[in-house]
């Protein structure tokens, strides 16, 4: 597994996102957005746990794996 960032548009969606992945049982922490990404809030989840996209649905935010740029 390799590290995922979900990068959202506010500090509010992003903790919002990390209290929905927790109660799911998701290892997560939040991190600074990687400095490729300025169009985000600064800070963004870091997880490997790939089911963390699928619990987010219905959350807008991107993707964004080290390496690989955007993921949709």
């Amino acid at each position: 597994m390799s590290k995922m960032n979900i990068a959202f548009y506010s500090t509010n969606e992003v903790f919002a996102g990390e209290e929905k992945l927790k109660q799911n049982d998701i290892v997560c922490e939040i991190v600074p957005t990687p400095v490729t990404d300025k169009a985000y809030c600064g800070v963004c989840i870091e997880t490997e746990e790939e089911e963390a996209v699928s619990i987010l649905e219905g959350m807008e935010f991107h993707i964004i794996r080290k390496g690989e740029g955007h993921v949709i």
